[in-house]
């Protein structure tokens, strides 16, 4: 059994990138591979991996700029857990956590995969970080593209193995009735809903926007946000503004994400910067939902244009109303669209093919 230490610079699940990982540790192979996590803090994701019956330590990572003398130290320690743990393998989930398993495993000639999750290049910082593993692991050909300058010297180096979704979790067989009930939404009022951190760059506002141009022609309909952050009372505003605050439902963070996404006819993408994968995307067409996403980053490759799901330009909350009209008016293409999207992921994008494509790189370099 080969022991594998995966490093991770937040001990909270802050996004998706958490949250894949957390799915990636649930379906590990634990025959073939014994897990040990590192983490920089407790938080939910720590007792997450916990209750996995995972060993789970704590370590201090912060930025070496910060105290550079507390870094090299934390380096050292990391260095020693790697010995002591008898460690085969370092799987990083972060810039962050990359930095310090790769100093940390270097003397040891432990081998690194750093799991790229982020498609902004950071410039001469990937270049070092990339001398540090043996391997990448990006989510998608979007994210691919910032290493387009090893690709063309090194192509071996860097694997593109998209995220997966749990088929069982996200399953078109659960209700949404109690969500509707919560909100006192009615069996038949047509409900579009949109699922994230309510940050500026996740755009948000132009699905509030869009929502305003629905209600004038489906005035029925209803809008459910699911999601917290620090653009929340600014669209809270917005929809006031738009006059249609009694119509758009804040959630706040919720974890019952599935029974959510089934009280919903239409799920939106809105973000208004490339996506690296954008997980949520998943979910929904997982949920047998049709779903409107913006096409850019790593999202044209999971969603054909009219066949799996809608894809529209950015920054446009017309177009986004028409398609989201277009949708909750015709509920039997809604249907074949969402049925569609939901036999697409088990195809292709299921937890179990991502965790095995991962293995496989595990036992490639482990071998």
């Amino acid at each position: 059994m080969y022991r594998v230490l995966y490093i991770e610079s937040s001990g909270d699940i802050a996004g998706g990138g958490q949250i894949s990982f957390l799915k990636l540790l649930e379906n590990i192979d634990r025959t073939l591979f014994a897990p040990i996590l590192i983490c920089p803090s407790s938080g939910n994701l720590v007792s997450h991996v916990k209750k996995l019956g995972i060993p789970v330590k704590v370590l201090n990572m912060d930025s070496p700029k910060k105290n550079p003398i507390k870094f090299f130290s934390s380096v050292h320690k990391l260095r020693q857990l790697m010995r002591s743990m008898k460690v085969d393998l370092v799987h990083a989930n972060t810039s962050r956590s990359t930095l310090y398993g790769g100093l940390a495993a270097k003397p040891l000639a432990l081998p690194v995969i750093w799991h790229v999750r982020v498609i902004e290049s950071e410039g001469r910082y990937d270049r070092y970080l990339t001398g540090l593993c043996c391997k990448l692991v990006v989510v998608s050909k979007a994210v691919e593209k910032r290493f387009n300058w090893l690709l063309s010297k090194n192509p071996e180096k860097v694997s593109v193995i998209h995220n997966g979704v749990d088929i069982r979790e996200f399953c078109p067989i659960i209700s949404g009735d109690d969500v509707r009930s919560e909100f006192n939404i009615k069996p038949d009022v047509p409900v579009a809903g949109i699922v994230g951190n309510l940050l500026a760059w996740k755009g948000q506002e132009y699905f509030i926007q869009a929502a305003s141009e629905v209600r004038k022609v489906i005035p029925s309909a209803m809008f459910i946000i699911v999601g917290d952050g620090e653009c929340r009372h600014d669209l809270e505003r917005s929809s006031e503004k738009l006059g249609i605050r009694n119509k758009v439902i804040f959630t706040g963070r919720r974890i019952d994400i599935p029974t959510l996404m089934a009280a919903m006819n239409v799920i939106v993408h809105s973000s208004i910067t490339p996506e690296p994968f954008a997980r949520v995307i998943l979910e929904a067409m997982a949920m047998g939902k049709p779903v409107i996403a913006m096409n850019e980053g790593g999202v044209p490759e999971v969603i054909e244009d009219g066949v799996n799901g809608i894809s529209i330009p950015p920054k446009n909350a017309s177009l986004m109303a028409r398609k989201i009209i277009g949708l909750l008016s015709d509920r039997d293409k809604a249907k074949k669209m969402g049925q569609t999207a939901r036999k697409y992921i088990e195809e292709h994008f299921s937890i179990k093919a991502n965790v095995k494509k991962i293995q496989k790189e595990y036992l490639q370099i482990l071998k």
